[in-house]
């Protein structure tokens, strides 16, 4: 992948993607990888705080001064059949973490009741990247009326940024200004 002097990268430059800023504290490659994954489905939670720390010392380089912070940080949200199923929500674990950690610097609310996964949809792991765009097509909605101008949204790992798009431009259509995306981890390319 080569960067322009924007940081950007040749996809990003050709095809804008609808967020505004997407910021990931490492690459999703090996060791990393491995700790995303015991944290997403073996239920072991205690390495979220540790792998947390990268991504907060990240933030608060960028966000300099406190009126750079967006107004709230909204999970991306797990379906209720998922969720059931793993017993927790990773990115709600996540956005808590991240909220815990910046305390000493700001103090965003975690708003994970204005949107909701209202479809349950395939693995996006699964799936090549046009039918990623495919599987995630009004799965989100909005059920709460969403008064943010600056908001982030919490995902552990950004691949093809299909889902962070997804429910981006719908905040977009709801008033939503600017999108930042927070994740631990991306993929290489």
């Amino acid at each position: 992948m080569e960067f322009s002097d924007t940081g950007l990268c040749g996809q990003c430059i050709s095809h804008p993607p609808p967020f505004d800023l997407c910021i990931s504290a490492y690459l999703y490659q090996f060791p990393v990888n491995r700790v995303v994954q015991r944290i997403k489905y073996n239920g072991r939670l205690e390495l979220i705080n540790p792998i947390t720390r990268h991504l907060i010392d990240i933030l608060q380089d960028h966000y300099f001064d406190a009126a750079s912070w967006p107004e709230t940080i909204i999970p991306v949200p797990l379906h209720n059949q998922r969720l059931r199923r793993r017993g927790y929500d990773q990115a709600l674990l996540l956005a808590k973490e991240i909220r815990q950690q910046l305390i000493p610097v700001t103090r965003i609310p975690i708003d994970h009741k204005s949107l909701k996964r209202h479809r349950v949809t395939r693995q996006q792991q699964e799936l090549d990247a046009k039918a990623r765009k495919k599987n995630l097509q009004q799965a989100f909605s909005i059920i709460k009326p969403v008064s943010y101008k600056h908001v982030a949204i919490v995902d552990d790992v950004v691949t093809t940024g299909e889902t962070v798009s997804e429910i981006t431009r719908l905040l977009k259509k709801n008033n939503v200004e600017r999108v930042d995306i927070w994740s631990l981890a991306r993929t290489p390319k």
